[in-house]
């Protein structure tokens, strides 16, 4: 298995956080300040839980969404459901009206076709952005993960207005040979 020479999969086991990703958060966060204390935090696609204990740690109040369970963890509330649907919307309004930040380390089933694999990442990036539009308060911090392909241009053209700050960033904590990129946008404004 890749990741049994994996630097943050080890440090991840090591430093007791539930998956690698979370060093991902903490690089973005570390250059973009874009969690800080006091902060309502809405995690898409949160299990195992890496970027909900971050965001927790960060001294954020999480509310984590994945069709998978998730262990529980303190100071996050876990909604079961899927991203695209409008009960799941429901249920995040339902917990908090609006968000200091949206995160979204959502991923597809790999299939291994490539294109496949892009499309569908980009369609759960654009479902992420479809719940950050309606409960993001306004100058607040999106983060969305997005599989790199003919795609990307167009997903970041819908999103860019929406945001004063935005930009691509691949953190170190990715693997070199991924094809994950995110999004990153900052102040939040409606248009």
């Amino acid at each position: 298995m890749r990741d049994k020479q994996d630097y943050y999969y080890w440090k991840a086991k090591k430093e007791g956080y539930r998956s690698r990703a979370a060093y991902k958060l903490l690089q973005m966060n570390r250059t973009f300040k874009l969690i800080k204390e006091g902060d309502i935090v809405l995690d898409l696609g949160a299990t195992p839980g890496g970027w909900s204990q971050v965001a927790v740690e960060l001294g954020a109040e999480v509310v984590a969404v994945d069709l998978n369970p998730m262990p529980p963890l303190e100071h996050v509330v876990f909604i079961k459901g899927d991203i695209t649907s409008q009960q799941t919307l429901q249920k995040i309004r339902e917990v908090s009206e609006t968000y200091d930040v949206v995160i979204s380390d959502a991923s597809p089933k790999i299939t291994g076709k490539w294109t496949l694999d892009h499309l569908r990442s980009v369609d759960l990036a654009r479902a992420s952005f479809r719940i950050a539009r309606e409960v993001l308060k306004s100058g607040g911090n999106f983060v969305v993960k997005i599989f790199q392909g003919e795609e990307i241009q167009g997903y970041f053209n819908e999103v860019k207005p929406y945001f004063r700050f935005k930009k691509f960033h691949s953190p170190k904590a990715s693997r070199k040979r991924s094809a994950e990129i995110y999004f990153i946008g900052k102040r939040f404004r409606r248009v």
